[in-house]
């Protein structure tokens, strides 16, 4: 994964996988969708896609940062998204990245099949994937930025 790529795309392409209809896959509802300390990095990522997949902004919102929540543009209006597939999270660096100044990061990878994308992401098989924080293991994980993997 290249972080100043990363960091680059996040803007407008952010939410370009977090999408509404189409078959969303590995996805989780946001009314089914408790999110704490236990919650696994990859299902605040499922949680996420779903709350965006259904136009529940502020649930999707919950699960953010305030940084990224000011960058995600597409979360209004997302692209679709079909056969989505979470990946296992990996350590991310803290250092030089939206993680910075946190305690913990990892990087989620997601795979999907994009309908509807635009200039700055094309439809499509996509891979794509996010970044989450939190500063204890009593936190529960936030996502921080996203971008191409």
């Amino acid at each position: 994964m290249k972080t100043p790529l990363l960091l680059v795309t996040a803007g407008l392409a952010a939410a370009a996988l977090t999408a509404c209809g189409g078959s969303p896959g590995d996805t989780t509802s946001p009314e089914s969708a408790a999110v704490g300390a236990a919650t696994s990095p990859e299902d605040v990522v499922r949680a996420y896609l779903g709350a965006l997949q259904e136009h529940d902004e502020p649930t999707a919102t919950s699960l953010t940062t305030q940084p990224y929540a000011g960058r995600d543009d597409w979360a209004a209006d997302p692209p679709s998204i079909e056969n989505v597939e979470v990946s296992a999270a990996m350590v991310e660096s803290t250092t030089g990245t939206a993680a910075e100044g946190h305690a913990q990061a990892v990087f989620v990878p997601v795979t999907s099949d994009l309908r509807g994308g635009d200039g700055t992401m094309p439809g499509g098989s996509t891979s794509w994937g996010y970044v989450l924080v939190r500063d204890s293991d009593s936190e529960a994980w936030r996502i921080a930025d996203a971008g191409s993997v």
